[in-house]
């Protein structure tokens, strides 16, 4: 099978990912910047590689032996400048296929939110005359998992998405995606949607978890105003990466992302995780405790 070099090995995607290729049995080159990660990636089956993808000249001959790349980075200000220069370097070493994870919202008219920063690596790799496919999933399932504790505690459930529907999709699906492109070239000079099989607002959450905790769950949407100057200091987030998080939920607000795509069962062969499930699976995550019942 295919030597994949994938990036991002120990992200989200990444760590979904990685059991899928090694279970197709391809060579799996897996990339971290952290030593201590280099381990757990060994046991699960992938040959580590301990390198900075900001300094993408130290993979050149990682990159000159891969028949594929998966191409994923963390959320950073300089985040297409790293997935540009990973793409030259690629081009300059070996011209690999390449399947890029990119953000739905890079698809809008403007590219919104972390989208801008999707959107100019997607047109470097355009121009870049690589073999490539592109995938642009919506609001992760498991994103609503970082307002858990927040549920658990007080029973609200707070974000700036108003009444706006949402395609959201399991990042489980997502690996599944990306694991078919890898193994298929004939998606090359594609982009694909991937989406949920529905579209459910926040309020929609907020409901389905009062019916599956027995306890009602409220659900508030401040103003984007408000939430562009309290998620800071709530979060500890950084300025610049929480201004585009508020931008990507009055995205979502506006419906940016209620449309449903069939593009994750033509790569996948099965339609995805509904909401209802994930949230069904995930439920004790925000079961309060005793002293809030």
């Amino acid at each position: 099978m295919a030597t994949v070099l994938v990036t991002g090995a120990t992200g989200r995607i990444g760590s979904a990912l990685l059991p899928l290729l090694v279970e197709r049995d391809h060579r799996v080159l897996a990339v971290t910047r952290r030593a201590e990660a280099a381990p757990g990636l060994a046991a699960g089956g992938a040959t580590p590689i301990v390198a900075d993808i900001a300094s993408p000249d130290t993979l050149r001959g990682d990159l000159g032996e891969a028949d594929v790349v998966f191409l994923a980075t963390a959320d950073a200000p300089d985040q297409d400048v790293v997935e540009i220069g990973l793409i030259d370097a690629a081009a300059a070493a070996g011209r690999p296929f390449v399947v890029k994870l990119s953000a739905q919202s890079a698809g809008l008219t403007p590219p919104r939110s972390f989208g801008r920063f999707h959107r100019r690596a997607e047109l470097a790799l355009a121009a870049s005359g690589l073999d490539h496919t592109i995938l642009r999933p919506t609001f992760f399932q498991q994103s609503l998992l970082l307002f858990a504790p927040d549920i658990a505690a007080r029973k609200r459930f707070v974000a700036p998405a108003g009444r706006g529907r949402i395609a959201m999709v399991d990042l489980e699906d997502v690996a599944r995606a990306a694991a078919a492109a890898i193994g298929d070239r004939s998606h090359a000079g594609r982009t694909y949607t991937l989406t949920g099989p529905s579209a459910r607002s926040m309020q929609d959450v907020a409901e389905k978890l009062s019916s599956l905790l027995g306890a009602r769950i409220g659900y508030t949407s401040p103003p984007g105003f408000v939430a562009r100057l309290v998620l800071p200091f709530a979060t500890g987030m950084p300025r610049w990466k929480s201004n585009l998080v508020v931008d990507l939920f009055a995205a979502l607000k506006a419906g940016a992302q209620q449309d449903v795509s069939a593009d994750l069962e033509t790569l996948t062969g099965r339609p995805g995780t509904s909401l209802d499930a994930f949230l069904e699976q995930h439920v004790e995550a925000f079961r309060p405790s005793a002293e809030t019942l």
